[in-house]
């Protein structure tokens, strides 16, 4: 009894090992190079996505560094339910191929399952931040998450003309006889339209990333990398309600050319610049008060 226990304990090992093969090869082996060709092309407020992704791959390898624990045998349960996830995973990936997001979460599926099939239950449980960040790394546009997130709980101009009323407040108080329309900033010499891509969404999601890798590196609490994540956020808000309101002045009175240097390129860098050498100071007292 006990050696066709262990024959067929060898049968279904080897079976597993064809399958971790198979969800490494045409899952994640095939989607590497759409998720390095997507990444490449799309940054978020002047940031590369590709580099953000590798930031939390490094951030993931440093966990799992810091958390090494001796590998024990995987139970035979968890190797046939991380098998299943791994089929299941090439199943969406290939249903809706090539659609990116179904390639994404596939990979992210077949991800997770592999880590279960070798290395067991107990390991996902004790490392868990690390895996989750290995799978938020898969994705090739963060920001379309975000957004679509976003709109699931807000109207998806909510935030543009939140920005807009902002701008209207700090140009009233320079002087400026300013009327809003939703997201339109009108003023006697022309208006202003505060777009999707202006209304600090992405300066914010890079903020947000920000303070995880911060929290991360500085080995904080969930309560301090909460408040590096809301303050982030607050000043991210603030800095884009001044930038509206210079890009209107720009576009109304300097000129089409002072309104494409502030609305382009340079001019968001210089915001970004300066968003995060304030943040740099603001967060200090709780980065402080970790080293204590």
């Amino acid at each position: 009894m006990r050696k066709e226990y262990l024959e067929l304990r060898s049968s279904l090992r080897s079976i597993h090992n064809w399958i971790l093969l198979l969800g490494a090869t045409f899952g994640i082996g095939v989607y590497l190079p759409t998720l390095f060709d997507r990444a490449i092309r799309i940054d978020i407020s002047g940031i590369p996505q590709l580099i953000l992704n590798f930031t939390f791959i490094g951030l993931a390898v440093r966990q799992l560094r810091h958390q090494r624990n001796l590998k024990t045998e995987t139970a035979i349960e968890d190797q046939w339910l991380g098998s299943g996830l791994i089929l299941g995973g090439l199943v969406i990936f290939y249903l809706y191929y090539p659609a990116i997001a179904p390639q994404a979460f596939g990979t992210m599926i077949i991800l997770v399952g592999g880590i279960l099939s070798d290395q067991g239950w107990k390991f996902l449980q004790r490392h868990w931040i690390a895996i989750a960040l290995l799978a938020v790394s898969l994705h090739p546009n963060w920001e379309r998450v975000a957004r679509y997130i976003w709109g699931i709980f807000a109207h998806p101009k909510a935030l543009a003309e939140f920005m807009a009323w902002g701008g209207s407040w700090v140009l009233k108080a320079i002087g400026q006889p300013v009327t809003l329309q939703q997201e339109f900033l009108v003023l006697p010499g022309g208006s202003v339209e505060v777009a999707p891509g202006c209304d600090g969404f992405g300066m914010s999601l890079v903020i947000v990333i920000s303070a995880v890798i911060i929290g991360f590196a500085y080995r904080v609490r969930s309560s301090a990398m909460i408040q590096l994540i809301a303050i982030g956020i607050s000043m991210a808000l603030t800095l884009n309600i001044v930038r509206i309101a210079v890009m209107v002045l720009a576009a109304v009175y300097w000129g089409k050319e002072s309104f494409e240097f502030w609305h382009g390129a340079i001019g968001g860098q210089i915001f970004s610049g300066i968003l995060f050498t304030l943040y740099y100071y603001a967060i200090q007292p709780i980065l402080d008060f970790k080293r204590v």
